[in-house]
Order: structure tokens, then sequence, then C-alpha cells
């Protein structure tokens, strides 16, 4: 399995890839994590909106834009579907030349909107990709939470400042925190942790 990862505001809860090798001998599923439909959609995200328009123009994106925000920042799947996806994103940058910080997600949502990777939950047609399964925010391997800015993520429920957990919408842990710095109790946590883990690592090595 492979994973395309944002690494600055990154939380690893659990073990990423438990879900893809506990499963049997899957092939070529490539999953994709939106980020919170209800918060955010591509066209009313000034960024997102951006970057595809930039990238494509706007008459070939505007049937997108009241489409969910797929996070380009977190992909996950098997190797042969992660290197279809690698590929696909050089040949769209190829196609575009689109050099705007932000691009890569402008990319991102079209490969998967126009169908060229596949459709949601169905066999694909993309050699190496078997299937696409996209994720709803914080019901998945990896909690996309950038959006949800109106509220503390404990008053959400999506954190717990006792157990010092971020957690999707069930109530169970995710096993991968994403953008957890947009909130100030998590972002607090997971510094604190670090931080400790930094002296007792040099504590070791002494």
């Amino acid at each position: 399995a492979g994973l395309v990862l944002d690494a600055r505001d990154v939380w690893f809860q659990l073990h990423p890839f438990q879900e893809l090798t506990t499963r049997g001998k899957v092939f070529g599923e490539l999953h994709l994590f939106g980020e919170n439909a209800d918060a955010v959609k591509i066209g009313t995200s000034r960024y997102n909106r951006s970057w595809l328009i930039t990238a494509y123009g706007e008459k070939a994106v505007s049937p997108y834009f009241k489409q969910p925000v797929i996070c380009s920042g977190s992909t996950i799947g098997n190797q042969d579907a992660i290197e279809t996806y690698l590929r696909a994103m050089v040949a769209e940058y190829d196609t575009t030349l689109c050099k705007s910080k932000g691009c890569d997600q402008g990319f991102h949502n079209y490969l998967y909107y126009s169908g060229k990777l596949g459709t949601i939950n169905s066999e694909s047609n993309v050699e190496g990709i078997s299937k696409v399964i996209v994720h709803e925010q914080g019901k998945g391997i990896i909690n996309n939470l950038g959006a949800l800015r109106a509220k503390p993520l404990s008053e959400l429920g999506l954190y717990d400042p006792k157990k010092e957990l971020v957690l999707n919408w069930d109530g169970t842990t995710s096993a991968v925190a994403h953008q957890y710095d947009r909130d100030k109790a998590a972002n607090v946590m997971v510094k604190g942790k670090k931080r400790q883990f930094e002296r007792q690592w040099r504590a070791s090595n002494n």
C-alpha cells in the first residue's frame, strides 16, 4: 500500500494501513478523502474554485462547483493504484502547466470529478485502478479537519481532551488526523506530545 500525505499538519493515532492490509488480497483500490461538505463546496471555496479555474478554465469546471472538496493532501491505496494516480497527477501538470500554489488540489479534484480516475464505488476502466472510494470527512482512515473552524473540535465531538484523541463522527479514533493545527486544543496537545517525544529521544541518545 502507499500513502500520499501532507507532512507538516498530520498526526498518526493508529496504523494507517491496517484497514487495507486486513481484508485479504485487494488490488487497485484508490481511497480519497473529502473535507467537510457542510462547511465547504468547491464553488464556495475561493481557493479551490480559483485553482480549478486557473488550470482548466471556468467553463470546464463549473459543473463541479456544487461538489464537495476532496483533499489532495490525503490519499491512500494499493501500490498499483497509487502509482497510476501519481502518473495522472503529473500528466495534469504537463497538460495545464499550472504552477500556482495549490494547483495540485485542482488537479486532484478534476481527475476525480471528470471521471479520469474512474467512478466512485464502482469498477474502474482505468488501468491500475480497480475502484475509487471517496470517504466523507470523519468517516475514513484520514480525517481532514481544516474546514471545521466555526466551533472547537471538542464541541463537535471530534476531539476528546481527556483521552487526547481526535475522533471520527461515530466516536472511533481517527487513524490519521490531518489539519489538526486549525483547532487550538488539538494543536496544543500534538505540540506537547512532540516535545515529549523529542525529550525522550534526546535522553535515549545521550
